[in-house]
């Protein structure tokens, strides 16, 4: 029997010989939406991808992990619950062949033969038979159908959709994400991670709040602002002007002081970030800043330039700055309303 005629297991296709043997497909099984699962060969991080539209994706084109941004062909990514199904497919076929092998090898062995005269001219019959052993049975292939997920994006550049377990930089189809994407994002899980507090009760909220995590949660959200507020400045000036580094070389992190950044954008975009946001969610934006300074570099303690930045504070030098989850969602506000106005501009 050839490869061709071999009984498969439900999810193997059609098998054709070629040059350097033979091929055929295995199925990879589809959760209720339509995607199937990959795993980044770099980060081991899994994510998913629309069947429909990945079979519509050119062959050479090189996948890029959504996590680390790790590019590599295709057949990297296939996650280690799929290498398994594509063993037990290729295993299974095995079995089969080599039972028809040993078939026919034995068959041809075996069977019957004529009778051959002896040394005095008489006949000794010989006769001979094979029977062939039953075949073994179709292997049942792993299902390989990994965990569902719970976010589905659509990228703005190409309109393919990915599904993540976690935050995300990259398209697996054509790379970077635009910034104001991964920063409304972040403002999300920052908004979760503040929403802990009202969600859990009892003794174990207690727990986590006498040792600090929920003020942990309000200060990760108040650091967060200014780095993502950096993160979609520098991509909007960049984006906005042919020469943007030779404007911004040597003058440091520029787009972390906010006076220095909308100068930049005012005198090269001819966008005027206070007057698009406010004179007052500016002002608030600037607190913000200043108090990520403190939290940053002086361990959250009050000094003199934070008085002078904040004056109506009412904190002395040497205080310990207290954020609380009002503070940091305020922020969080004001960072969204920045990034809409801009992105929209």
């Amino acid at each position: 029997m050839s490869w061709e005629h071999l009984p498969k297991p439900d999810g193997v296709g059609d098998i054709k010989p070629t040059e350097h043997g033979v091929e055929t497909s295995i199925s990879i099984p589809l959760d209720e939406g339509g995607f199937f699962g990959r795993e980044c060969p770099s980060c081991e991080a899994p994510f998913k991808m629309r069947h429909d539209e990945y079979q519509a994706l050119p062959d050479e084109l090189e996948l890029t992990c959504p996590y680390c941004g790790h590019r590599e062909e295709h057949s990297a990514y296939m996650s280690p619950a799929q290498r398994e199904r594509v063993m037990a497919a290729a295993q299974g076929l095995t079995e089969q062949w080599l039972h028809e092998q040993f078939n026919d090898m034995l068959g041809r062995t075996f069977g019957p033969h004529r009778s051959r005269p002896g040394r005095s001219g008489s006949f000794i019959s010989i006769e001979t038979s094979y029977t062939p052993g039953s075949p073994p049975p179709v292997r049942a292939l792993p299902e390989a159908l990994e965990e569902q997920t719970r976010r589905v994006i659509e990228c703005s550049a190409c309109g393919n959709h990915h599904a993540v377990y976690s935050a995300t930089s990259f398209c697996p189809v054509c790379g970077p994400r635009p910034a104001a994407e991964k920063v409304l994002e972040a403002i999300v899980a920052a908004r979760e991670a503040l929403a802990v507090e009202g969600r859990l009760g009892g003794e174990e909220c207690e727990m986590l709040r006498d040792a600090g995590v929920f003020e942990r949660f309000a200060v990760d959200a108040i650091e967060s602002v200014v780095s993502l507020f950096e993160v979609f400045a520098r991509e909007q000036f960049k984006h906005r002007v042919q020469d943007a580094q030779q404007h911004t070389k040597g003058r440091g992190n520029v787009f972390q002081r906010l006076d220095d950044t909308a100068s930049l954008f005012a005198e090269h975009t001819g966008v005027e970030l206070v007057s698009l946001v406010g004179e007052d969610r500016w002002q608030r934006l600037e607190r913000t800043f200043a108090r990520r300074h403190v939290l940053s570099h002086n361990g959250g303690m009050v000094d003199d330039r934070f008085v002078a930045q904040v004056p109506d504070s009412g904190l002395k030098p040497g205080q310990r700055l207290v954020v609380r989850r009002p503070d940091a969602e305020a922020a969080l506000d004001d960072l969204e309303a920045v990034v809409r106005a801009v992105a929209g501009a």
